[in-house]
């Protein structure tokens, strides 16, 4: 089945790829259509459970890649919901046609880091033509083009001019996704998205104007360690600043921001940094540069929330409203109400998985990112 994906060369695809990967372009990405339920952007509405079933029963070559899948979502910030109803469009999940060959979910044109089969992207893997699709519509589509929407991808992707029946597409793709969408809440009930950090809210009272978490887990926090987020700043404003446009965040220039609010809370500022490159690397991937939230809070949202509800999650307009409302959540919630005052204890209820591995995984990572910024700080002149 031919597919015009892209109307791009290899070397201008290439070129394009170059200039939204910066996090210039990345900063400046709108909201795009966000109000449409059948935008690409937001956190899944289909679990992994539900994937693996619907690759299964078509027989698919990629069956048992539903993580994967999954996992590019929430690393691009594209539902995985429309991953899927795309792969089923253009070769049944990889049955027919040249995706029998390719292993490309989407029928991709020739990108120069690939080999190319009669015109096609040819993968060594079905992961690795998972993760150039979503990078394609999520850098290309989304952060270049300003498309976000199915309406407005598929004329584009699969134009008429090649062929292509874009009314019967967008119908077909929109049609996969509110059944998936439906039988996921039949058969497995409500998505929880799984990033590298995901804040499930720990176990309070709920009130009306209640500014910590109000939802409850059965979770049991892990035994306090040596790495307690309490105390006067270890790293300054300057030094936060430092880290940020090293790393090309959206969020550059408020280490500042980042010093007061840490002052004001009793909380030393080096662990909400460790916390947002471990969820986000600092807004530049998955959901964050959608919502621009230093970590994926969960809605509802409060009287002191500058913020919107976004598929479960809060939004905010500016990067200073989420996190002036991250050491709020995590100082009123997790310190004041449950006592939580370390890294062992807040990401044990903090990560939303009971995976022990993934839990003693991250919070090894966070402790190493805070040791080491320790040492930089140390060895950083005075001024």
């Amino acid at each position: 089945m031919k597919r015009f994906s892209k109307l791009l060369s290899i070397g201008g695809i290439c070129l394009i790829l170059h200039l939204v990967i910066s996090t210039q372009a990345h900063a400046a990405t709108p909201l795009l259509q966000q109000t449409s339920s059948y935008s690409v952007l937001g956190p899944p509405t289909v679990s992994v459970p539900l994937i693996n079933q619907v690759l299964a029963s078509y027989h698919s070559p990629a069956a048992g890649k539903g993580q994967a899948l999954f996992d590019d979502g929430v690393k691009y910030g594209v539902d995985p919901v429309f991953a899927l109803a795309f792969f089923m469009h253009e070769s049944s999940f990889g049955t027919t046609g040249v995706a029998q060959f390719t292993l490309s979910l989407g029928n991709l044109r020739c990108i120069s880091a690939y080999s190319c089969y009669n015109g096609y992207s040819s993968f060594p893997t079905w992961e690795a033509g998972f993760d150039a699709w979503y990078s394609l519509i999520r850098d290309v589509y989304v952060d270049a083009w300003h498309l976000s929407t199915v309406e407005q991808i598929i004329p584009t992707y699969a134009p008429a001019s090649d062929h292509n029946d874009v009314a019967g597409y967008i119908s077909a793709v929109e049609s996969a996704v509110d059944s998936w969408r439906t039988g996921q809440i039949a058969e497995f009930g409500s998505v929880h998205q799984v990033p590298t950090i995901s804040s499930t809210p720990p176990v309070v009272a709920s009130t009306a104007t209640a500014v910590g978490p109000t939802a409850k887990t059965t979770r049991t926090p892990y035994a306090a360690d040596q790495y307690s987020i309490l105390g006067k700043p270890s790293v300054d404003g300057a030094f936060i600043n430092q880290i940020l446009a090293q790393y090309h965040s959206p969020a550059a220039g408020k280490g500042p921001l980042f010093f007061a609010e840490g002052v004001k809370y009793g909380i030393d500022p080096i662990y909400p940094l460790a916390f947002f490159m471990l969820d986000s690397i600092f807004g530049t991937e998955g959901l964050s540069r959608v919502t621009h939230s230093l970590g994926p809070l969960p809605t509802p949202t409060t009287v002191t929330c500058h913020c919107q509800d976004f598929h479960g999650y809060r939004r905010y307009a500016t990067w200073d409203e989420s996190i002036a409302d991250w050491f709020q959540y995590i100082h009123d919630g997790y310190v004041k109400q449950m006592g939580l005052t370390t890294v062992s204890q807040i990401v044990s209820v903090y990560l939303r998985t009971n995976d022990t591995s993934a839990i003693r995984f991250t919070i090894k990572e966070i402790e190493h990112r805070v040791d080491l910024w320790h040492n930089a700080q140390a060895q950083t002149p005075s001024t």
